[in-house]
Order: structure tokens, then C-alpha cells, then sequence
């Protein structure tokens, strides 16, 4: 009897153990993953919203970001550095042309050029649908450049990767 609750102690002190290295020491591209679901989960817009909502909500996008930021969309003609603080009225700009709004990521594939600096490659779809009652629905080839600070990555860069047409 004794030897079975000691058993049964040291299981369920084992499995707190898994938990809580699974919970508090994540690897980096599981950290980086939550980076990219938080985004989409703050880009995410059903219906019309108040102004203080989308203006939180574009402040927790803003704060995924650090310093500048180079974004490059051929598709769009965009090639510029945006500092961080331009990153929030740019993201409520966008919100406010859109009724709704939804961004998934999938086929993350890691790359670490060192301990502090990460590429991810990733497709994006964006779907959305606009004041007017226009639907997009467009899929994207990503990759962008994430950075360790202090122990948090964040995104310095985003880059659309052209996908030659079949």
C-alpha cells in the first residue's frame, strides 16, 4: 500500500514536471509560432468595433514590432523602413477600411541565422471584406526577420516572397 502511494506521488510529481518545462521553456519556434497566432488573433475584425478597441488592439500589434521595421510587398509596390510608432495608426487605417477581417499563417519553416536573429517562412492568408462589401481573399508567401530582445521575439522585418504562377 505504501509503495503504491509513493508510486502514485511520484507520477503525478513527474507529470507537473512535463507541464511545467512544456509551459515555461518553450523553444524558440514555439515562441515565435505564439507571435505570429497573437498577430493574427489582433488582426482579427468581425463587424464594426469601437474606436477604443481597435486603437488597443492595433497597440498589442505595435508592440510585436521593434524599432524599425522593413516591409517589402512587390505585389503592392511597397519597399520602406517604418518606425515602430508608425505601425499603429497604419494598422488602424487598415482596420477601419475593413468590416472584417481574418489572418491565418500556416507552413511555418524556421531558420536561425544566430542565437538572436530568426527567419520564418510562412504563407499568410488574409481574408477580409471591405466597407464597400467587396471580399478579398488573398494567400501570401512571407518571409519575415524576428529578433531576440531581452529573452522576447520580435519582428523587424517582412518581406512577400514571389511565387512564380503556374
Amino acid at each position: 500500500m505504501v509503495n503504491l502511494k509513493n508510486s502514485l506521488i511520484a507520477a503525478i510529481i513527474a507529470a507537473a514536471a512535463v507541464v511545467a518545462f512544456l509551459v515555461f521553456f518553450q523553444s524558440d519556434e514555439a515562441k515565435i509560432k505564439k507571435k505570429f497566432h497573437h498577430l493574427a488573433e489582433k488582426a482579427h475584425k468581425n463587424g464594426s468595433e469601437h474606436d477604443l478597441i481597435a486603437a488597443k488592439k492595433a497597440h498589442q500589434i505595435e508592440q510585436l514590432f521593434f524599432g524599425t521595421v522593413r516591409i517589402q510587398i512587390p505585389s503592392y509596390s511597397v519597399d520602406k523602413t517604418v518606425p515602430r510608432s508608425e505601425i499603429s495608426p497604419q494598422v488602424l487605417y487598415a482596420r477601419a477600411r475593413y468590416q472584417n477581417i481574418s489572418l491565418k499563417f500556416h507552413d511555418f519553416q524556421f531558420t536561425f541565422p544566430s542565437e538572436e536573429k530568426a527567419v520564418v517562412g510562412l504563407t499568410g492568408i488574409f481574408k477580409a471584406v471591405a466597407a464597400s462589401g467587396e471580399a478579398f481573399n488573398e494567400i501570401y508567401e512571407v518571409a519575415c526577420t524576428l529578433e531576440k530582445i531581452d529573452n522576447d521575439w520580435l519582428f523587424t522585418g517582412i518581406k512577400e516572397v514571389e511565387v512564380l504562377e503556374r
